[in-house]
Formats: C-alpha cells, structure tokens, sequence
C-alpha cells in the first residue's frame, strides 16, 4: 500500500511540473506574440559615425600615385599593369595581376610599373602603394583615376562622361582619405550637415561652371576625387560640357546616402553590439 502511494505522489508530482512548464512557455508565447520589437538604428548614431570608419584606417603611401602629365613623356618606359580583379574588358598592352599576387613576383620589383585600378578610391590606390613598397617595388607608379582616366587618355574625341561613385565607397574615402565634396544645393547642405558631413562646398548656383571652378581649386591638381552630391534632379540641370577626370557624383544623391549609413549602423552593431538602449525599440 506504501509502495502505491510512493507511485501516486510521484507521478502526481511530475504531472504538476510539466503543467507549471507548460503554462510558463504559453504566457512566454503569448508576450512574445503581443510585444513584437523591431532593431532601429538610434538617431544618435550619425554624431556616431567617425568611430566606425577611422578607427582601423588601412596603410597608405600615396607618393607612388601620379597623373598623366607627370609621366607621358616617359610612358614608353612603363609596363601597364591592370590590378583589378577579374575585370569586364582587357587593356590593351597591359598585364592583368592583382596586388595580392604583383607583391609576390619579386623578379619584377625594379621593372618600371604604371598600375591601373578602379578609378575614384585614391585609398585603394594609396593602400596598393604601400603594400607594393613593403614588397621592395621601388619603381611603382598608380595612375589617379585608374581604367577610366587611361580610357579618357586613350580616346581621341573624349566626350564628357558623368562618373558615379556609389555611397558605400563614398563613406570609405570620406573617413579614410581625402575626398572634396560639393554640395548642390542649401537643401543638400544641410542635410549632409545633419548627416555628419560638415566639410563640404555649397555651391553658389547650381551650374557646371560653378562645379568646374571647385574641381580646379580644391582637388589638389587632379590627385584628389571631388564628389558632387545633391538630388537626382540637381544633378540632371547640370550642362555637362566638360569631362573633368577627378569629378564624380553620388549614385541616388542623399537618399542612398542615408539608406548606407543606416547599413553601415546596423552591420557594426550587430559586430560590436553596443550597449545602446536607444538602438532597439519595440514598437
């Protein structure tokens, strides 16, 4: 009879646990289910921005970059290197080998080399450079501007050509580099102000010339990128009558710039996770 009862109070026991387990993962459910939360980028995180992408800036060296002028009269004397990775359309006369492995092949480090990348991150060019120095290339030089200022060179007839840059590469340069920027309009301005971009150019109308006179001034003899930013609709006004090699516009204008630095926000929280409270928020 003992032993019977033992059996009793035993199950009774266990069937009164699993019922408190069940009840608990209900009312769990149901606050989950009644309480969705949504992960939002906190409105502080734009004064924020300068932590995240000039804190592990790259090496740079940028006495190997150079322009056309500087070297045409030798430029018979360069092997052309296209550094890219994987590129569309081949250059005419050039070796295609990306940096990762020019830095390997030593036999070539005292052969006269003129690099051709991508053209609007002078960072990349700069970085490339002192990679390549460490390697023991002596005679490197990086054409500013990369394919598109080779292409430009190479035409007989250039015609002016809009060269976009896109808010992710924009971002990089910004913080890592030196980069001129034009804002189009006061609207522009203002918001590239209340984004963190004070640094910038406001335009005194919305002409080519105007921007023309910026480029000239402030890129540093062609070597650094000015980027104009302003709304898709600003950018369409412009007369563009003149191919100026170092100019670049945003791809979307402001909008995407904002949608990227929301990206940006979100990939490096969720690398970081700071203790933000703001950061999350339920609905």
């Amino acid at each position: 009879m003992a032993a019977s009862n033992s059996i009793i109070n035993y199950w009774a026991n266990t069937l009164f646990a699993l019922s408190l387990g069940l009840i608990s993962v209900v009312c769990y459910a149901q606050q989950d289910s009644s309480s969705p939360s949504e992960c939002s980028a906190s409105p502080e995180y734009l004064s924020k921005l300068e932590r995240f992408f000039g804190s592990n800036k790259p090496v740079q060296d940028y006495s190997c970059l150079t322009n056309y002028p500087a070297i045409a009269k030798n430029i018979k004397s360069y092997q052309l290197v296209d550094i890219r990775n994987n590129p569309d359309t081949p250059v005419s006369n050039a070796w295609n080998i990306p940096v990762d492995e020019l830095k390997l092949k030593d036999f070539l480090a005292n052969r006269s080399l003129l690099l051709l990348g991508e053209s609007f991150s002078r960072v990349q060019q700069a970085t490339a450079c002192a990679t390549l120095k460490k390697a023991g290339f002596a005679s490197v030089k990086i054409l500013v501007g990369g394919i598109a200022q080779w292409d430009q060179i190479n035409t007989k007839k250039p015609k002016p050509k809009r060269q976009p840059v896109s808010a992710a590469d924009f971002i990089y340069e910004y913080f890592n580099g030196h980069v001129s920027v034009v804002a189009a309009t006061e609207a522009a301005s203002s918001q590239l102000n209340a984004l963190g971009f004070s640094e910038h150019r406001l335009l005194p109308a919305n002409t080519f010339s105007n921007v023309a006179d910026i480029v000239i001034g402030a890129s540093d003899g062609g070597y650094d990128p000015v980027v104009y930013i302003g709304s898709p609709a600003d950018s369409a006004t412009l007369e563009f009558n003149q191919h100026l090699p170092n100019l670049y516009f945003l791809q979307g204008g402001i909008e995407t710039l904002v949608a990227q630095l929301r990206r940006d926000q979100l990939i490096e929280y969720s690398r970081t996770k700071p203790q933000e409270a703001s950061f999350c928020a339920k609905k």
